[in-house]
């Protein structure tokens, strides 16, 4: 059973705590929690969500938060917008079968289209359509090697990719997100991110650098008739 609180804009937008952190009712769901999931599904927050508006989450204690992450990461158009609410009603209503590889629908296209335009360049664009964003990487991934017919992938230090096989192996972090889930993806291979804060030699010739490095790895350890 779940605490009723209608979502939105309307909800004030402050933060507002009436009980300890995390509240009965988050440390009863804790306990649930522990019993049915994995323990490798780890969460940032040890509150539970109820409602959530604009720039705040309210938990199922009541208390409201200001949801500096809006939901997660990229979804920057802020809790239960109304436009994004209505829009996904109205396409709930009509059907909910979303496999475009098996039945096609004009949505995804419309959705196509409008990214094409907006992204840079005046050459022809494509796009495709995933659920997160270490499909969208595994899939560019997979693009690439069968456009060129080359298996190796470059990625950058500093750079996180993903939680799949293939995206850990290109994510640089070892903690939290590749320690103990090895041997990873071959044919993956790691240059140095131009990063002038921490540039050995300092930022003034940390492009120029970074590049050549990038480039001697290319040339001697991989080859660039090699790369996809």
């Amino acid at each position: 059973m779940t605490t009723s609180l209608v979502g939105g804009p309307a909800l004030p937008q402050q933060r507002r705590v009436h009980t300890e952190i995390p509240g009965p009712r988050s440390v009863e769901l804790a306990n649930r929690r522990s019993a049915a999931l994995p323990a490798g599904l780890t969460s940032g927050a040890g509150v539970y969500v109820a409602a959530a508006g604009g720039g705040v989450v309210i938990d199922v204690d009541g208390n409201s938060f200001i949801d500096l992450g809006s939901g997660i990461a990229v979804t920057t158009v802020g809790n239960s917008a109304p436009a994004v609410v209505a829009r996904a009603s109205a396409q709930l209503a009509e059907y909910t079968h979303t496999c475009f590889l098996a039945t096609p629908y004009e949505p995804y296209i419309e959705v196509a289209e409008q990214l094409n335009r907006l992204a840079p360049g005046s050459h022809q664009k494509r796009t495709a359509l995933f659920n997160t964003g270490s499909e969208a990487v595994e899939n560019a991934v997979k693009y690439a090697r069968a456009a060129t017919g080359r298996p190796a992938v470059v990625v950058f230090d500093h750079a996180f990719h993903g939680r799949s096989l293939l995206t850990m192996s290109m994510t640089a972090k070892n903690q939290p997100y590749k320690h103990g889930f090895g041997p990873f993806a071959p044919e993956v291979y790691r240059a140095p991110m131009a990063y002038p804060y921490r540039w050995p030699s300092g930022p003034q010739n940390c492009a120029a650098e970074a590049f050549s490095q990038f480039a001697q790895l290319v040339d001697s350890q991989i080859g660039a008739d090699a790369v996809a």
